[in-house]
């Protein structure tokens, strides 16, 4: 840490927040803050120098991954940073599996309106490999749908050894409880590793985390740091995957070989016991220090941000109580609102979000997302028991517009609101070039997103552009894209008709 950094810290240490807080106070009721950088908005009640530290390795880390892979590599929706002071106290804020609580030292959920990372601050040492680890799976999303599990997080741990050196970073450094696990534990077959998903036990289970991690690692780690020759080959992995091919068959595409002939490799690279790390030069110097501001939150803003982060993960139950908490404290404040209308549409409760949703605009809700969530819900009621649409009255028409047009005001890189804009569009079909122009820019935001291609090849059948439609719909053919939209998009293919040549 540089001397400048360590300053302002220590000016810090001063501030009324940075007193120890006792942990029998309930977490709701300790004294929160926000700290805020050019980037990350972090929460926390923990120690504030900790979470300066923290915040300034973030945008450090951010700076770096921007220099080597471009500026549009790093753009992404708001990142917001839950940072629990320990373990104990995050455990309730945990996704589930099988109904109890992950074994996870953080984690990162990824949405279209906000990015979360959620993370203990003694979960380690200095708890940075977790960070980088977590904010890593951000900055490789777009490769979410093709990468398989062992190669999100191969590559996450890769990156979660990051350190900066002035104009130099490493990445890549030898991981010591991985080593350990490896000594201890036999590799498993790759052709099983290949095979974890996200819902397998060796991927939630505690007492099969530890090599799956482990071995994720060590063959990332051949593959782009220990072996030139496959160094050279890995790209092509991705381009393979991209293409629909398996995770084993493009694996043997790639690399030329066979898994039994990759597992030898990579038994001969452990036993060697000789990992280096990856240096990679930068253009400008990252460590410099960074300017960041913190601020007291309210106890209601609190208990919304708490409630936020269990909606997020599918623990609905509990972010209930956490909202109608924020109301009892602070009735007049629309945080509550948003938060109750918020979880009524994650359930489906149309009339209670609208309803929620309304009472957060008469309090003064100008949240992006509470007039994307009002919009959606207003839309959804005009379906029919198919989810079919047809062409609204001027009035009904002109409120639903509105309220995306607000949302977009706020975010306009929220993808979902422009996305949801040009299928209304269509709908209404009275402004097709405007319906193309946003599903383009829906796009632009979230490549990674199938659906919305399927909505822009509608726009362009619309426009009576059955070539074009075509070749929108034609990457949705592809093995690894979800099967009912893929199906959908063969239906509407077959029904193209062919342009007559000239």
């Amino acid at each position: 840490m540089n001397r400048c950094l360590l300053i302002f810290v220590a000016a810090l240490l001063t501030a009324p927040w940075t007193f120890a807080q006792s942990n029998t106070v309930p977490l709701a009721q300790r004294h929160w803050f926000e700290t805020r950088t050019a980037h990350f908005n972090v929460y926390s009640c923990g120690a504030s120098q900790d979470v300066a530290r923290i915040s300034s390795r973030l945008e450090q880390f951010r700076d770096a991954y921007a220099q080597l892979a471009g500026a549009q590599a790093v753009a992404s929706p708001p990142i917001a940073v839950m940072a629990f002071p320990d373990v104990k106290s995050m455990e309730p804020f945990l996704p589930l599996y099988q109904g109890k609580p992950i074994h996870l030292a953080g984690f990162f959920h990824r949405g279209s309106d906000q990015n979360l990372i959620v993370l203990a601050l003694s979960a380690n040492e200095d708890g940075l490999d977790v960070i980088f680890h977590e904010y890593t799976h951000l900055l490789l999303r777009h490769n979410d749908l093709i990468w398989p599990p062992w190669l999100q997080e191969g590559m996450a741990e890769i990156y979660s050894t990051f350190e900066a050196t002035g104009r130099g970073v490493h990445i890549g450094k030898p991981i010591p409880h991985h080593l350990h696990t490896l000594t201890e534990q036999p590799l498993m077959p790759l052709g099983e590793l290949f095979a974890v998903a996200h819902d397998s036990p060796q991927y939630n289970e505690r007492e099969h985390q530890g090599i799956f991690y482990a071995e994720s690692w060590l063959l990332t780690h051949y593959l782009m740091v220990g072996n030139p020759a496959r160094k050279a080959q890995f790209s092509q992995l991705t381009k393979l995957l991209r293409q629909g091919q398996s995770a084993e068959q493009a694996f043997t595409n790639a690399f030329h070989t066979s898994l039994p002939a990759m597992e030898a490799e990579l038994h001969h690279y452990l036993e060697r016991q000789q990992f280096e790390s990856l240096a990679l030069v930068l253009s400008s110097d990252v460590s410099l220090p960074r300017n960041l501001a913190m601020r007291n939150i309210s106890t209601v803003e609190t208990a919304f941000h708490l409630g936020n982060e269990l909606l997020r993960i599918g623990r609905g139950e509990t972010a209930e109580k956490y909202f109608s908490q924020a109301h009892k404290i602070a009735p007049a404040s629309p945080l509550p609102y948003e938060g109750l209308g918020l979880l009524a549409a994650h359930e489906h409760k149309s009339e209670a979000a609208i309803d929620f949703l309304k009472q957060a605009f008469d309090h003064g809700s100008t949240s992006f997302l509470a007039h994307y969530v009002y919009a959606q819900e207003k839309f959804r009621q005009t379906a029919d028991s198919r989810e079919r649409y047809t062409k609204l009255e001027k009035d009904a028409a002109s409120a639903i517009r509105e309220e995306l047009e607000k949302s977009i005001a706020v975010m306009p890189s929220f993808g979902p609101a422009q996305h949801l804009l040009g299928f209304f569009e269509i709908v209404q079909g009275d402004d097709l070039a405007s319906a193309e122009q946003h599903l383009q820019r829906a796009i632009q935001l979230e490549p990674e997103n199938q659906s919305y291609l399927f909505s822009l090849a509608q726009a362009q059948i619309a426009r009576n552009e059955p070539d074009a439609a075509r070749q929108t719909l034609d990457p949705l053919r592809l093995p690894n894209v979800d099967k009912k939209l893929r199906q959908q998009a063969e239906q509407i293919l077959a029904e193209i008709p062919r342009s007559t040549p000239k």
